[in-house]
């Protein structure tokens, strides 16, 4: 008897089918690029996500509740890296987000987002609140996000400060709260706008702001990322050019084709129909994640898998918003397709706890 509830259930394979075809579309994508490009990113992107599936592995088979003791350590020195990037990182157009291992490069606000994850569901596990959650109960959760947050604004990195906010709001919402809190979180929220234009913005991200409210302004400066990618996207048109027959990434007109706006090319070769199919494939896999939060044995268990769903969503909207010109373009990048080691592993240690609560849903 003892033995039967002690025992694992099978991981969920169309998750790991969604993740593993999401970064084969990607391998699939960045040798068109890389082709136009001259270079063979693609295999590198091929050489993390067998790393990362490696990886994705060995989390699904540890014990996540063993992995909730270690949440403070994980926490503590990811705030560390953060603050010792911003001394010794290496620099790249004006921000220090990387560090130089040599042929590598480790981007530490990435897996930042996994330790805030494991640390909220932590401290919701541990607290129970029948009658709702005051402001008094929020202050160290607002504690805890402030820290990091603030470390990744000064890189400057909006869109990761911004990722970070979204996520413990995604798993905030799946708690209760008092009427009065819910209101005063509100009217902050409300209040906050105009001070962070006036005094945490940088000049050029609220240009990226100005330029979204007004699709003419600067089309050749601050401008120009997001209307190239609304040229990619719309000269795909339903069926698309055809794989490496993209004319945006050959003429140099799309940057960071391999990074942030790889959907932008994605969709002028493979057109609507394989865009849509990639969305598609996003959205089964944040609604099998939030499956796996409603089976949960515990509320650690719950508020993992809520908080990775939520990581690969707003992921998800703030890129592919970003390429339709629906968003600012905040360096944020797709999910498992975008060229990048940390975010591919990330995502990948992320899918494995998922897996982890999953399997273990029915351990006593």
């Amino acid at each position: 008897m003892i033995r039967a509830l002690q025992a694992v259930a099978r991981p969920s394979w169309p998750l790991v089918v969604m993740v593993l075809g999401l970064g084969a579309i990607g391998i699939y994508n960045l040798q068109s690029t890389s082709t136009a490009a001259g270079t063979a990113i693609y295999l590198r992107q091929f050489w993390f996500l067998l790393a990362g599936a490696a990886m994705m592995g060995v989390v699904a088979a540890i014990d996540y509740r063993h992995l909730e003791r270690h949440a403070p350590l994980f926490y503590i020195v990811m705030v560390l890296l953060l603050g010792l990037v911003l001394v010794i990182g290496k620099e790249v157009n004006g921000s220090r987000r990387w560090f130089d291992l040599g042929s590598l490069s480790f981007q530490p606000s990435e897996p930042t987002k996994l330790a805030v994850i494991l640390m909220l569901a932590s401290m919701f596990n541990r607290q129970t609140k029948p009658g709702g959650y005051t402001l008094r109960d929020l202050l160290p959760i607002a504690g805890l996000l402030a820290l990091p947050c603030f470390l990744i604004l000064q890189e400057p990195d909006l869109g990761h400060t911004l990722m970070l906010v979204f996520i413990a709001f995604s798993m905030l919402v799946f708690e209760r709260f008092e009427k009065r809190t819910l209101m005063t979180l509100v009217v902050g929220a409300l209040v906050a706008v105009p001070v962070a234009w006036a005094f945490v913005l940088h000049d050029y991200q609220k240009d990226r702001i100005l330029t979204l409210l007004d699709e003419k302004a600067d089309t050749l400066g601050t401008g120009w990322h997001a209307n190239q990618a609304l040229v990619a996207v719309g000269s795909g048109e339903l069926t698309g050019k055809g794989h490496g027959q993209g004319t945006q990434v050959a003429g140099g007109f799309l940057p960071e084709n391999h990074t942030d706006f790889v959907f932008a090319n994605f969709a002028e070769e493979h057109g609507f129909i394989g865009a849509g199919l990639v969305v598609l494939l996003y959205m089964g896999l944040v609604v099998g994640m939030l499956r796996v939060a409603t089976t949960a044995r515990d509320k650690f268990g719950t508020h993992v898998a809520i908080g990775v769903a939520a990581l690969v969503f707003w992921q998800v909207v703030m890129n592919v918003g970003m390429v339709l010109h629906l968003l600012p373009v905040t360096g944020v990048t797709l999910p498992l397709m975008s060229y990048g080691g940390t975010s591919v592993m990330t995502v990948m240690l992320g899918m494995g706890l998922v897996l982890n609560v999953s399997m273990r849903r029915m351990v006593f």
